[in-house]
């Protein structure tokens, strides 16, 4: 059970690896939205509803559609 919490773990450094080198910045925020799923999966593996709940709501919901909509106001490249 705790060799697919690390999985996860893994899977979302690799993905917030991913975000920092990304120069396209609608990309960056899809691979931080990856990366709010596989800690998703982790929280769920450790028996934490509570945070579950909250970090699907804020980091999968909230931080992907506020993101969206400023990027929609400026640049989508990274200069």
């Amino acid at each position: 059970m705790i060799f697919l919490a690390v999985i996860s773990l893994t899977l979302a450094f690799i993905a917030t690896l991913a975000v920092l080198r990304e120069r396209d910045v609608l990309k960056a925020i899809v691979y931080s939205s990856i990366e709010s799923v596989f800690y998703a999966v982790a929280l769920s593996y450790f028996l934490a509803p509570d945070l579950l709940i909250a970090y699907i709501a804020i980091g999968l919901g909230v931080n992907s559609v506020l993101f969206i909509y400023v990027l929609s106001k400026g640049e989508r490249h990274e200069e």
